[in-house]
């Protein structure tokens, strides 16, 4: 009897899990496939509702310098590409059209199907077989926000993100805006020591062509990050002092002088001020050249004047340089000063030579004085005055004296651009202009 009612037990037991289990299946009423396509259709229509189109936070891979895209999606397939980088346009503002969609295959996978010459090079492999290791196919991680969908790249496996473009936004003006970021921090700054810092500890690290680089426990690190007109957003970010945040959204404050965090824990500063950068400068570039643009009426008016006198006897001043010179005597000992490179043409040819100056750097203030001269600078002295020490007094009349520099564009960050202000000139100079 005990045999059989545990018989009729298990065969309530299997009937209750078997109701059960039609009980989940009617759960959904559409099948796995059919889900997908809906989520397909949703994502597509998505995409193409966007009146102004997406902006695109591209990282090829895992913490690459990042770069932004403009993309409008129309439901024909075509897609509307806008950049303007370093790498696929040569810093121009450009756009141009291709194909995209939606294959669900393997997931729902956002893909760039034709190739698109402002896009698609990122993905290239190019002659080393490796490119710059993008993506061209990016799956679709969240889409329930209509304004931001989550993407990873289905290869290199970085994650990106594309969101929704206000209407008014005229896209050639989003990237003059990335442009007036870059300007503020990062143009001609490679090879420039910065420094972060959350109030706890300090990170002292390298600028180097849209990354940053330092040193942690032995170990260099490397951390990319894209520029947008809101602001500087990292990859990967920097540990805070708690040990489990990661600063990785800084914008420019409204002075100029720091790259802050948005709840001001962390902050991205420069490791200069402006007149040891005029000296750091010179030693991976060698030069600061004078440019008449925003230099003072008065200083402009003396050099031109110098500039037509060389003229009248034959002789082009066509460009002065502020130069750091090095020798090295037999011992290998090294001795440095600075000096006012001045290069000419005399009958179509080109010469140069160095006007030596004694310098001072002291209380933020730096003074040049005449020293002495080299003697390729003969030619043009002749034909300048009476003797050399009195040519050479002409431009130093000009270039030398006491200045405190600033930065050009008023950024701490970047000062690849500044103004010497003396008592009665200010002298507009740039690092790395060659004049010769």
């Amino acid at each position: 009897m005990k045999q059989i009612l545990l018989y009729v037990f298990a065969a309530v037991v299997l009937i209750g899990t078997m109701g059960c289990s039609r009980q989940e299946a009617d759960l959904f009423d559409q099948s796995a496939a059919e889900r997908l396509h809906a989520t397909e259709d949703a994502l597509r229509d998505n995409l193409c509702s966007a009146k102004n189109g997406w902006e695109l936070c591209y990282f090829p891979y895992p913490d690459a310098a990042g770069y932004a895209f403009l993309m409008k999606f129309e439901a024909d397939g075509s897609v509307k590409i806008a950049a303007k980088n370093r790498i696929s346009t040569k810093d121009n503002y450009m756009e141009e059209t291709s194909l995209w969609d939606i294959d669900g295959t393997q997931g729902c996978i956002l893909t760039f199907n034709s190739y698109n010459t402002l896009f698609s090079v990122f993905s290239d492999p190019l002659s080393d077989g490796v490119g710059y290791s993008g993506d061209y196919e990016f799956v679709v991680l969240t889409s329930e926000d209509k304004d931001h969908i989550r993407l990873k790249g289905k290869k290199n496996q970085a994650y990106i993100s594309l969101n929704k473009l206000e209407t008014g936004v005229i896209w050639k003006e989003y990237f003059d805006m990335i442009d007036d970021y870059n300007a503020d921090i990062f143009d001609d700054n490679d090879g420039v020591d910065m420094l972060f810092w959350d109030g706890a500890s300090q990170i002292k690290m390298t600028y180097e062509d849209g990354m940053f680089t330092y040193e942690k426990d032995g170990e260099e690190l490397s951390r990319g990050f894209i520029i947008t007109p809101t602001g500087v957003h990292f990859y990967s970010g920097f540990l805070m002092a708690d040990s489990v945040t990661y600063a990785k959204d800084f914008k420019l404050t409204e002075d100029k002088q720091l790259l802050k965090t948005d709840d001001g824990k962390a902050f991205l500063s420069s490791s200069y001020t402006a007149a040891d950068f005029f000296a750091h400068k010179f030693t991976t570039y060698s030069r600061w050249a004078y440019v008449a643009e925003d230099t003072d009426a008065k200083t402009k008016a003396d050099y031109e004047a110098l500039r037509q006198l060389g003229l009248a006897k034959g002789a082009d001043i066509n460009g002065v340089a502020y130069e750091r010179t090095t020798t090295t005597d037999s011992r290998g000992s090294k001795t440095y000063a600075y000096a006012l490179y001045v290069s000419y043409l005399v009958d179509g040819k080109v010469f140069g030579g160095r006007i030596v100056l004694n310098h001072k750097n002291a209380n933020e203030q730096l003074t040049f004085a005449y020293k002495s001269h080299e003697d390729a600078l003969k030619p043009l002295f002749a034909r300048l005055a009476d003797t050399e020490t009195d040519a050479a007094k002409l431009f130093c009349d000009i270039f030398c004296g006491t200045y405190k520099p600033e930065s050009y564009t008023g950024s701490a960050l970047n000062m690849t651009q500044l103004l010497l202000k003396g008592e009665s000139r200010t002298i507009h100079v740039i690092a790395d202009k060659m004049i010769y």
